[in-house]
Protein backbone atom coordinates (compact mmCIF):
# COMPACT_ATOMS: atom_id res chain seq x y z
CA UNK A 1 0.00 0.00 0.00
CA UNK A 2 1.35 3.41 -0.99
CA UNK A 3 2.20 6.03 1.63
CA UNK A 4 -0.58 8.56 2.05
CA UNK A 5 0.45 12.10 1.10
CA UNK A 6 -2.94 13.63 0.32
CA UNK A 7 -6.18 13.51 2.27
CA UNK A 8 -9.64 14.29 0.85
CA UNK A 9 -12.38 14.56 3.46
CA UNK A 10 -16.14 14.55 3.23
CA UNK A 11 -17.91 17.39 5.07
CA UNK A 12 -21.29 16.31 6.46
CA UNK A 13 -21.02 13.26 8.71
CA UNK A 14 -17.22 13.27 8.87
CA UNK A 15 -16.55 16.85 9.99
CA UNK A 16 -19.99 18.41 10.35
CA UNK A 17 -22.44 16.57 12.57
CA UNK A 18 -25.81 15.91 10.89
CA UNK A 19 -29.28 14.91 12.05
CA UNK A 20 -31.22 14.09 8.90
CA UNK A 21 -34.24 12.99 10.94
CA UNK A 22 -34.59 16.58 12.15
CA UNK A 23 -35.19 17.79 8.59
CA UNK A 24 -37.87 15.18 7.99
CA UNK A 25 -39.60 16.10 11.24
CA UNK A 26 -39.40 19.82 10.39
CA UNK A 27 -41.14 19.25 7.06
CA UNK A 28 -43.82 17.12 8.70
CA UNK A 29 -44.39 19.96 11.17
CA UNK A 30 -44.90 22.29 8.20
CA UNK A 31 -47.60 19.98 6.86
CA UNK A 32 -45.76 17.56 4.57
CA UNK A 33 -47.98 14.50 4.19
CA UNK A 34 -45.75 12.33 2.00
CA UNK A 35 -42.22 12.39 0.66
CA UNK A 36 -42.32 13.52 -2.98
CA UNK A 37 -41.49 10.57 -5.27
CA UNK A 38 -39.19 12.81 -7.32
CA UNK A 39 -37.33 14.12 -4.27
CA UNK A 40 -34.21 11.99 -4.63
CA UNK A 41 -33.70 12.87 -8.30
CA UNK A 42 -34.34 16.57 -7.65
CA UNK A 43 -31.95 16.56 -4.69
CA UNK A 44 -29.19 15.01 -6.79
CA UNK A 45 -29.54 17.68 -9.46
CA UNK A 46 -29.73 20.40 -6.79
CA UNK A 47 -26.40 19.16 -5.46
CA UNK A 48 -24.98 19.19 -8.99
CA UNK A 49 -26.09 22.80 -9.47
CA UNK A 50 -28.45 21.77 -12.26
CA UNK A 51 -31.54 22.76 -10.26
CA UNK A 52 -31.46 26.32 -8.97
CA UNK A 53 -32.29 27.46 -5.47
CA UNK A 54 -35.61 29.11 -6.37
CA UNK A 55 -36.58 26.11 -8.49
CA UNK A 56 -35.83 23.76 -5.60
CA UNK A 57 -37.85 25.81 -3.12
CA UNK A 58 -40.77 25.95 -5.55
CA UNK A 59 -40.63 22.17 -5.94
CA UNK A 60 -40.85 21.62 -2.18
CA UNK A 61 -43.66 24.14 -1.77
CA UNK A 62 -45.84 22.07 -4.10
CA UNK A 63 -46.05 19.47 -1.33
CA UNK A 64 -46.65 21.93 1.52
CA UNK A 65 -49.72 23.93 2.57
CA UNK A 66 -50.47 27.20 0.75
CA UNK A 67 -48.79 30.13 2.43
CA UNK A 68 -45.66 28.23 3.43
CA UNK A 69 -42.83 30.75 3.15
CA UNK A 70 -39.41 30.36 1.58
CA UNK A 71 -37.84 31.01 4.99
CA UNK A 72 -39.84 28.16 6.52
CA UNK A 73 -38.77 25.77 3.77
CA UNK A 74 -35.12 26.75 4.12
CA UNK A 75 -35.25 26.42 7.90
CA UNK A 76 -36.70 22.92 7.57
CA UNK A 77 -34.12 21.92 4.96
CA UNK A 78 -31.31 23.15 7.21
CA UNK A 79 -32.64 21.52 10.39
CA UNK A 80 -30.25 18.61 9.81
CA UNK A 81 -27.17 20.83 10.13
CA UNK A 82 -25.47 20.69 13.51
CA UNK A 83 -21.89 21.80 14.14
CA UNK A 84 -18.23 21.06 13.55
CA UNK A 85 -17.07 20.24 17.10
CA UNK A 86 -14.06 22.29 18.27
CA UNK A 87 -11.95 19.14 18.59
CA UNK A 88 -12.30 18.54 14.84
CA UNK A 89 -11.02 22.02 14.05
CA UNK A 90 -7.87 21.16 16.02
CA UNK A 91 -7.58 17.79 14.31
CA UNK A 92 -7.80 19.47 10.91
CA UNK A 93 -4.94 21.80 11.88
CA UNK A 94 -2.85 18.75 12.75
CA UNK A 95 -3.84 16.91 9.58
CA UNK A 96 -2.86 19.92 7.48
CA UNK A 97 0.70 19.67 8.81
CA UNK A 98 1.02 16.05 7.69
CA UNK A 99 -0.99 15.90 4.43
CA UNK A 100 -2.16 18.03 1.56
CA UNK A 101 -5.72 18.49 2.74
CA UNK A 102 -8.88 18.83 0.64
CA UNK A 103 -12.63 19.02 1.28
CA UNK A 104 -15.09 17.32 -1.09
CA UNK A 105 -18.78 17.67 -0.29
CA UNK A 106 -22.11 16.85 -1.89
CA UNK A 107 -24.02 19.96 -0.87
CA UNK A 108 -26.20 22.82 -2.08
CA UNK A 109 -26.38 26.62 -1.87
CA UNK A 110 -29.02 26.65 0.87
CA UNK A 111 -26.88 24.59 3.21
CA UNK A 112 -23.68 26.47 2.42
CA UNK A 113 -25.33 29.87 2.91
CA UNK A 114 -26.77 28.73 6.23
CA UNK A 115 -23.40 27.45 7.40
CA UNK A 116 -21.76 30.74 6.45
CA UNK A 117 -24.21 32.50 8.76
CA UNK A 118 -23.93 29.95 11.55
CA UNK A 119 -20.17 29.37 11.73
CA UNK A 120 -16.96 30.95 10.49
CA UNK A 121 -17.00 28.94 7.29
CA UNK A 122 -14.31 31.10 5.69
CA UNK A 123 -11.88 30.23 8.49
CA UNK A 124 -12.90 26.58 8.24
CA UNK A 125 -12.23 26.54 4.49
CA UNK A 126 -8.77 28.02 5.09
CA UNK A 127 -7.80 24.78 6.83
CA UNK A 128 -7.83 23.10 3.39
CA UNK A 129 -5.65 23.59 0.36
CA UNK A 130 -8.81 23.56 -1.74
CA UNK A 131 -12.52 23.10 -1.14
CA UNK A 132 -14.90 21.42 -3.59
CA UNK A 133 -18.66 21.81 -3.21
CA UNK A 134 -20.64 19.66 -5.65
CA UNK A 135 -22.98 22.54 -6.51
CA UNK A 136 -20.03 24.36 -8.12
CA UNK A 137 -18.76 21.41 -10.18
CA UNK A 138 -21.79 20.01 -12.01
CA UNK A 139 -20.84 16.64 -10.52
CA UNK A 140 -21.36 14.79 -7.26
CA UNK A 141 -19.88 11.86 -5.43
CA UNK A 142 -19.62 8.97 -6.23
CA UNK A 143 -19.14 10.03 -9.88
CA UNK A 144 -15.66 9.04 -10.99
CA UNK A 145 -15.25 12.23 -13.01
CA UNK A 146 -15.40 14.31 -9.83
CA UNK A 147 -12.57 12.41 -8.16
CA UNK A 148 -10.52 12.57 -11.35
CA UNK A 149 -11.07 16.32 -11.51
CA UNK A 150 -9.77 16.82 -7.97
CA UNK A 151 -6.71 14.70 -8.73
CA UNK A 152 -6.01 16.46 -12.02
CA UNK A 153 -6.48 20.03 -10.83
CA UNK A 154 -4.16 19.54 -7.87
CA UNK A 155 -1.55 17.24 -9.36
CA UNK A 156 -2.35 14.43 -6.93
CA UNK A 157 -1.24 10.84 -7.38
CA UNK A 158 -4.33 8.69 -6.85
CA UNK A 159 -2.48 5.85 -5.13
CA UNK A 160 -1.07 8.27 -2.53
CA UNK A 161 -4.43 9.93 -1.87
CA UNK A 162 -6.89 8.80 0.81
CA UNK A 163 -10.58 9.68 0.64
CA UNK A 164 -12.69 9.49 3.81
CA UNK A 165 -16.50 9.49 3.71
CA UNK A 166 -19.37 8.16 5.81
CA UNK A 167 -21.20 6.89 2.70
CA UNK A 168 -19.86 3.58 1.38
CA UNK A 169 -21.04 4.28 -2.18
CA UNK A 170 -18.85 7.40 -2.28
CA UNK A 171 -15.83 5.51 -0.99
CA UNK A 172 -16.34 2.87 -3.68
CA UNK A 173 -16.45 5.64 -6.29
CA UNK A 174 -13.12 6.97 -5.06
CA UNK A 175 -11.57 3.51 -5.17
CA UNK A 176 -12.81 3.08 -8.75
CA UNK A 177 -10.82 6.22 -9.59
CA UNK A 178 -7.69 4.67 -8.07
CA UNK A 179 -7.71 6.41 -4.69
CA UNK A 180 -7.37 4.72 -1.35
CA UNK A 181 -10.72 4.82 0.42
CA UNK A 182 -11.79 4.73 4.05
CA UNK A 183 -15.45 4.23 4.91
CA UNK A 184 -16.34 5.87 8.20
CA UNK A 185 -19.23 3.73 9.42
CA UNK A 186 -20.81 6.09 11.95
CA UNK A 187 -22.65 3.21 13.62
CA UNK A 188 -19.30 1.74 14.66
CA UNK A 189 -16.68 4.50 14.68
CA UNK A 190 -16.41 8.10 15.81
CA UNK A 191 -15.00 10.66 13.36
CA UNK A 192 -12.63 12.06 16.00
CA UNK A 193 -11.07 8.63 16.57
CA UNK A 194 -10.36 8.11 12.87
CA UNK A 195 -9.11 11.65 12.27
CA UNK A 196 -6.82 11.48 15.31
CA UNK A 197 -5.27 8.23 14.06
CA UNK A 198 -4.63 9.80 10.66
CA UNK A 199 -3.14 12.91 12.30
CA UNK A 200 -0.67 10.67 14.12
CA UNK A 201 0.33 9.05 10.84
CA UNK A 202 -0.92 5.64 11.88
CA UNK A 203 -1.90 2.95 9.40
CA UNK A 204 -5.46 3.16 8.13
CA UNK A 205 -7.58 2.96 11.28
Amino acid sequence: METIENLILDFGGVLLDLDERATYEAFVALGLEKVPPELTAVNLDFQRGKVGREQYIAFLKRYLPPGTTTAQVEDAWCAMLRQVPPARWHLLERLGKRYRLFLLSNTDPIHIDRLRRRMDLDAFEQLFERVYYSQDTGLRKPERALFERVLRENGLEAARTLFVDDTLENVEGARAAGLQGLWLDLSRRRPDEVLAALAQGNALP
